[in-house]
C-alpha cells in the first residue's frame, strides 16, 4: 500500500490543473480561417481573414460583408505594381470548394465564382474594373490605390436569383448575403 505523501498530491494536482487549463485554451481558441494568397512578381502574401469576416461555415449577414468589402484594409498586404504586372491570386481548397469572387475597389470582377484555387489577373484589367475605364496600354492610373477583395461564397450561392433582383438594393442584398469569408490586398502603382 502506498503511503499518502503531500508532495506527490500536490503534483498530480498541479498536472490535472495543466491539463485542464490546457482543454480550456484549447477550446476558446477560434479555428484560424482559411488564406488567400496574393503573389506579384516574387512577392507573395497569404492573409487570414479578419476575425468578423470569417463565419467558419457560416454566412455573413448582408451588412457585415457589405462591411468587410468595404474595409479599407490599411493592414492588409501592399504590392507595387506597374503596367505589364500580373496579380496571381490563390485560394485555399477550402475556399475553391464552394467557390469565390474577386472584388477591386469593392466593384465585383465578373459574376460567377472562380471554382479553382488559382487565377492570373493582369494590372489593366483590374484597374479597368475599378475605374470602369478602359486604360490606355502600357499606363496605370499615376497615384491611385487599388483594394483587391477575394470572397468565399456559400453553398446556396445562385447567380440567377442575385442577377434577376429587381433594383440595386435588392442585387446587393442577395449577392452580399451569400458571402461566407473576405481577404484583402493591396495594389499601389510603382513609383517611376
Amino acid at each position: 500500500m502506498t503511503a499518502f505523501s503531500p508532495r506527490r498530491s500536490t503534483r498530480v494536482t498541479l498536472a490535472v490543473g495543466a491539463a485542464s487549463l490546457g482543454l480550456l485554451a484549447l477550446t476558446a481558441c477560434e479555428k484560424p480561417s482559411p488564406n488567400a494568397h496574393f503573389t506579384l512578381g516574387s512577392e507573395t502574401a497569404s492573409p487570414e481573414a479578419e476575425s468578423d469576416c470569417y463565419g467558419h461555415g457560416d454566412l455573413l449577414s448582408a451588412e457585415r460583408a457589405e462591411r468587410c468589402l468595404n474595409d479599407e484594409a490599411d493592414d492588409a498586404p501592399s504590392f507595387s505594381v506597374r503596367s505589364g504586372d500580373t496579380l496571381r491570386v490563390g485560394v485555399d481548397p477550402e475556399v475553391a470548394e464552394t467557390g469565390w469572387l474577386l472584388f477591386v475597389n469593392g466593384q465585383l470582377y465578373g459574376g460567377e465564382p472562380f471554382t479553382g484555387t488559382y487565377r492570373s489577373f493582369s494590372a489593366e484589367q483590374l484597374y479597368e474594373v475599378a475605374y470602369n475605364t478602359s486604360s490606355v496600354p502600357g499606363e496605370l492610373p499615376p497615384t491611385e490605390r487599388l483594394r483587391i477583395s477575394v470572397a468565399k461564397v456559400g453553398d446556396d450561392y445562385d447567380s440567377d436569383k442575385i442577377y434577376g433582383s429587381a433594383d440595386q438594393e435588392s442585387f446587393q442584398q442577395e449577392l452580399f448575403s451569400s458571402l461566407e469569408g473576405v481577404w484583402h490586398a493591396r495594389l499601389e502603382p510603382a513609383e517611376a
